[in-house]
């Protein structure tokens, strides 16, 4: 009797708990700040500090932006923040509206998430880094306040919409002249047939033929092949020289671009110097290192007493140095070519071409080789070629097993024909049998540049299969600086 009494007042009891753990819960949950009724405009409009970006936001239209059912934070400035504003920047409309954009960002960001930087992209279509209670240099003296359609965040520092890097060196008088000279020189028309308009097949080839003028974009050759320090969602580290910097830098390597004239010699300096000179991610002024590495595994020696003028941008930061301390030695790497990967053979000898899996016990690690074997010629050969090789001495080895082929146990020779099959400048080399060691071949010199050089891997002059094979896993030219 009394269990089954007991029974139904427990239940009643659980659910009385549920029930006032539930308002509990619920009352936890309400927000009754009557902000959170009111649109952002609306918000910074009501506050008496505010009133500066309010009349800023009405001005460019941007009141309208943020009274919308979209979701965005804003990051207000106060009155004392606007006080030093240049009254030019307001009175000319695009500027003021790239200003005030920069002040709102899509989305609502709150400082108790920023916990690690955050790279927001404002309105204007730059980027601002926000981590913690700091959005760039500015405080943000009041945070995280609710808003109908998003977040209100104030701050005690204005955040002048900065030029990027490019816009930097394009714009402004403190890019060094003969830099930025060579950097607006470069550019080009390429082919992009992204927007191509097709207008035929070529009957020979069967490449679409396209409407002249549209398969190709106007673009800079440093974008293309260093970095496109336009871009605003990444961060850059650029480096500019003084003029007088410039031409030291340009004359030191000189020497290793030697051309038929003057000019295009300049001109591949010039290539070599600057591309080196950005890199990803902001070095800051007081903890950059002696030594950065660029995207070519270069070596940038950073003397911090050089460093004539910091500037920031909307991506990142540039120096402007009196000397950036590049080596030759630093900038020429070794060529290593792989000797499978040869262009063309001197005939076609697929049929007794071979590509090997081996094993190196000199390395303990696998590897591939070119074999061609009983190809029946004379001064059979494999062409490789370099593209744009400096004038400078090099050194030649090669990695040639010579493992018992097909049961062969006589020793042969091949060589390395520089910039011919038949050149005499190295000699023809024996290969041992069963060396997995690198191989020295001798050395070369190259006393001009070369746009391309082409590398022949040579067979001896007989029709001998016992003597006439040839083998190689890699060849090495390296520079001798």
């Amino acid at each position: 009797m009394h269990r089954k009494i007991f029974k139904p007042l427990l239940l009643i009891a659980i659910a009385g708990l549920t029930f006032i753990g539930c308002k509990k819960w619920d009352e936890h949950n309400a927000i009754t700040d009557p902000a959170v009724d009111k649109d952002l405009f609306q918000q910074i409009g009501e506050n008496s500090n505010l009133s500066k970006f309010a009349e800023l936001l009405i001005k460019s239209g941007y009141d309208k932006v943020i009274s919308s059912s979209r979701t965005y934070t804003v990051f207000a400035p106060t009155n004392a923040a606007l006080a030093a504003l240049d009254p030019a920047l307001v009175a000319d409309t695009a500027k003021l509206r790239m200003f005030v954009g920069n002040h709102i960002t899509n989305q609502s960001y709150y400082t108790i998430n920023a916990v690690a930087l955050l790279r927001l992209q404002m309105l204007n279509g730059k980027y601002n880094n926000m981590l913690g209670k700091k959005l760039e240099d500015a405080n943000i003296s009041e945070a995280d306040k609710y808003a109908k359609n998003g977040v209100l965040q104030v701050l005690d520092k204005m955040l002048p919409a900065l030029p990027n890097a490019w816009e930097f060196l394009e714009k402004s008088p403190l890019a060094p002249a003969k830099q930025k000279a060579y950097l607006l020189s470069l550019f080009r028309n390429v082919f992009d047939n992204t927007n191509a308009v097709q207008i035929g097949v070529d009957p020979m080839t069967g490449n679409p033929v396209y409407q002249p003028g549209t398969d190709s974009v106007r673009t800079n050759l440093f974008w293309r092949n260093v970095y496109d320090i336009r871009e605003e969602s990444k961060q850059y580290t650029f480096f500019m020289l003084t003029d007088n910097a410039w031409d030291t830098e340009v004359n030191k390597f000189k020497p290793y671009f030697v051309t038929g004239t003057v000019d295009s010699t300049t001109q591949l300096s010039s290539q070599e110097v600057v591309k080196d000179f950005a890199v990803e991610g902001v070095y800051n002024p007081a903890t950059i290192p002696d030594s950065i590495l660029s995207k070519f595994n270069t070596k940038m020696g950073i003397e911090k007493s050089a460093i004539v003028q910091t500037i920031k941008t909307s991506n990142g930061i540039v120096f402007i140095m009196s000397k950036l301390d590049i080596t030759p030695k630093g900038k020429f790497k070794q060529y290593v070519i792989e000797a499978e990967n040869y262009r063309f053979q001197s005939a076609d000898r697929r049929g007794n071409t071979y590509f090997r899996d081996r094993f190196s016990p000199v390395t303990g690690k696998d590897f591939r080789d070119v074999l061609v074997f009983r190809h029946g010629l004379a001064l059979f050969n494999l062409n490789y070629r370099l593209n744009g090789v400096p004038a400078l001495k090099y050194k030649a080895y090669w990695v040639a097993v010579h493992d018992n082929i097909n049961g062969l146990t006589t020793t042969f020779t091949q060589k390395l024909g520089i910039g011919s099959a038949t050149s005499a400048v190295l000699p023809y080399i024996t290969v041992a049998l069963n060396n997995f060691n690198e191989v020295y071949l001798g050395e070369f010199n190259l006393t001009t540049y070369n746009p391309v050089l082409d590398i022949y891997l040579t067979a001896a002059n007989n029709t001998a299969e016992a003597t006439n094979p040839i083998v190689c896993d890699y060849i090495r030219l390296e520079p001798v600086l």
